[in-house]
C-alpha cells in the first residue's frame, strides 16, 4: 500500500474514505501478496473512462476486482470470459458506504458482471468468489 498526496488537506469525509481503504487493505493484504494481476477490460489507456484491475488469488476460488469510473456511462459490463472463472458471488469491499453496485448477469461461462457507479470519479473494490 502506498498513500500519497496532500492527506493534510483532506476533508473529514475524504479522510474517512482513506481510513476505510486502509482498513479493507489490512483484511486482504495476505491474499494479495501472492495474487497475480489481470486486466479484465484490457490494459488501461491514459484516458480510458473505466480502468479495471483484477487480482487472482492462488487456488482459483477468489479474486479481487477494482474498477474506476473516470467518465462515460454510469454502468459497466465485465464479460465472464474476461474474469478468472465463473463468478458465484460479488461483494463490494470498498468503499463500505457507496451508491455503487455490482450484480451477476447470466450463468455458467456466459454473462458476467454489471457494475454501476453513479458519480465521477468513482471506485469500487470487489471480492469475487468463483465456482
Amino acid at each position: 500500500m502506498h498513500l500519497s498526496g496532500h492527506l493534510d488537506r483532506m476533508t473529514p469525509d475524504q479522510l474517512a474514505l482513506v481510513r476505510d481503504a486502509v482498513a479493507v487493505h489490512k483484511t486482504v493484504r495476505d491474499e494479495l501478496a501472492d495474487a497475480v494481476p489481470c486486466w479484465p477490460l484490457g490494459l488501461p489507456g491514459w484516458t480510458d473512462e473505466w480502468p479495471a484491475l483484477g487480482m487472482r488469488v492462488p487456488g482459483g476460488r477468489t479474486s479481487y476486482l477494482s474498477v474506476w469510473r473516470r467518465g462515460g456511462d454510469g454502468d459497466l459490463r465485465v464479460e465472464a470470459r474476461n474474469l478468472p472463472g465463473a463468478v458465484v458471488s460479488a461483494e463490494i469491499l470498498h468503499p463500505t458506504r457507496t451508491t455503487g453496485s455490482v450484480a451477476r448477469e447470466g450463468g455458467g461461462d456466459g454473462g458476467g458482471l454489471r457494475v454501476s457507479l453513479p458519480h465521477v470519479p468513482g471506485v469500487l473494490l470487489m471480492r469475487l468468489r468463483h465456482a
